[in-house]
């Protein structure tokens, strides 16, 4: 089959205007983008709005900030969750449970107590108050030999995967502590606890949207073969990948109540021209590729050092992914010797995204390039944002300058008139301010008040505002 390629220029000028209506500006506030981390927007009703972040640097704090109609700051929620100067910590996942409840997952260990705690903090916007309840206790060596705690998420929202691996050398065997969560509820779906004593580690944790916790089993050496472990609250089974393929970062999604695995891979035998020229279609019931596609623009990426898959949606029989490759350009000062050229570190740039779009067959149909910013460093920003708006993708790569021109990029993406894109224009008043930095995931469209929320930093970070605008 040949695969349609669809590419979409960033083009317009930054004099941009709805006839309909002008945006809403809220006033900037303060904030530290060099310390808050994990922006999500959150709780969101037809009145207000909430901002969830963390900060792992200096002191550790929950932050969920509550904005009105006109995204104005009106209200600050703070949870330090340090628990003592010889505790270290880890921010895991955080999630949205229900209209009034966000959760956030985190693992504290100590080298003194020689214990890992998995946190979990709630925040209930009905009340203002954070709760704090240990899902679970595991014991360790010391630091070094500590366990590592995983959370993930199903694609459709329904179930949550936390998996605490204990240490193990070569020689033991890899023991994981799997509980899994109904979403909705935080209640207990089941827990298992796993063992492995082979010559393959677990490299991936996926929840799949049925509820069954998906890990891939990696081998040790360079050339070998992934196997998968599908682990449900009848038990554990194991599925075979086809010999001489190394799979990367998988996703699961469903048809009903069949899962599937969507995954870049490689061959560990023969030439190789790169990891990142195939993407396969696994029937995770079957154990079995039902289709192992070729796909362009990946491997011609310099140096390119993963892909991510950043959403995932079902419609018209079909799977629609976005994905984002990133990759090294240039270089920066290193944090522990800044004034050694010799230390220097890699900048790790987003870029390279596209939409890639499936039948449930496992055919890839289209591979459609987003062309977006090149300088949006890993970390604080991504390249871009999606939201779904009546069954088109509204895709956010914020602002740029090209050609002498600054200019904004948001468009519209038609899934039912062949994939076809459209600028969205609004107007933007910007005072010949142009200092402004676009957080493009940062992004969130309430289909009651039809209003699109878009969120900016200001002065290099040290302040924040939110844009709303009316999409009729």
């Amino acid at each position: 089959m040949k695969i349609k390629l669809v590419i979409f220029f960033l083009i317009g000028t930054i004099n941009w205007g709805f006839t309909q209506n002008n945006p809403i500006f809220g006033v900037p506030f303060s904030f530290d983008v060099n310390k808050e981390e994990n922006p999500q927007i959150v709780l969101q009703d037809n009145y207000n709005h909430y901002l969830v972040t963390v900060t792992q640097k200096g002191i550790l704090d929950i932050i969920i900030r509550k904005f009105d109609q006109q995204n104005q700051l009106v209200d600050t929620f703070k949870h330090n969750y340090s628990i003592n100067p010889n505790t270290l910590h880890n921010v895991k996942g955080i999630h949205q449970v229900d209209a009034n409840r966000v959760v956030i997952f985190i693992e504290s260990y100590s080298g003194k107590t020689k214990q890992a705690e998995v946190f979990q903090y709630l925040f209930d916007k009905t009340t203002g108050k954070f709760t704090s309840e240990i899902l679970g206790t595991y014991t360790f060596q010391s630091v070094l030999k500590s366990g590592s705690l995983y959370v993930s998420k199903s694609e459709n929202g329904k179930y949550l995967g936390i998996v605490y691996q204990n240490y193990n050398a070569k020689d033991q065997p890899e023991i994981s502590e799997c509980k899994i969560l109904n979403a909705q509820t935080l209640e207990t779906v089941f827990k298992k606890t796993i063992k492995y004593q082979d010559e393959f580690y677990t490299s991936e944790r996926i929840m799949s949207d049925n509820g069954a916790l998906i890990l891939l089993r990696s081998p040790r050496s360079w050339k070998g073969t992934n196997y998968i472990s599908i682990v449900t609250a009848e038990g554990e089974t194991t599925k075979n990948v086809e010999e001489n393929t190394k799979l990367f970062r998988p996703i699961a999604v469903s048809i009903n109540n069949q899962d599937y695995l969507i995954a870049f891979n490689h061959k560990t035998k023969g030439i190789r021209r790169g990891d990142f020229g195939n993407i396969m279609f696994y029937d995770i019931n079957q154990g079995v590729t039902l289709k192992n596609n070729p796909i362009e623009g990946f491997n011609s990426i310099k140096d390119i050092n993963e892909v991510n898959f950043r959403y995932a949606f079902t419609q018209n029989n079909e799977f629609h992914i976005f994905v984002e490759a990133v990759y090294p350009q240039g270089t920066k000062p290193s944090a522990s010797f800044p004034n050694n050229p010799n230390f220097n570190q890699p900048i790790l740039v987003f870029g390279g995204a596209r939409l890639l779009v499936f039948d449930f067959t496992g055919n890839l149909k289209h591979n459609i390039v987003i062309n977006t910013n090149n300088d949006t460093e890993q970390g604080f920003y991504n390249s871009y944002g999606v939201s779904v708006i009546n069954g088109n993708y509204y895709v956010n790569t914020g602002l740029y300058y090209k050609n002498g021109n600054y200019n904004y990029g948001l468009y519209k993406i038609d899934p039912s008139n062949n994939f076809n894109v459209t600028n969205i224009f609004f107007r933007y008043n910007s005072n010949s301010d142009y200092s402004f930095k676009s957080v493009n995931q940062l992004m969130h469209y309430n289909p009651e008040t039809k209003f699109l929320l878009l969120s900016r930093t200001h002065n290099n970070g040290e302040n924040m505002s939110f844009i709303k605008t009316l999409l009729q």
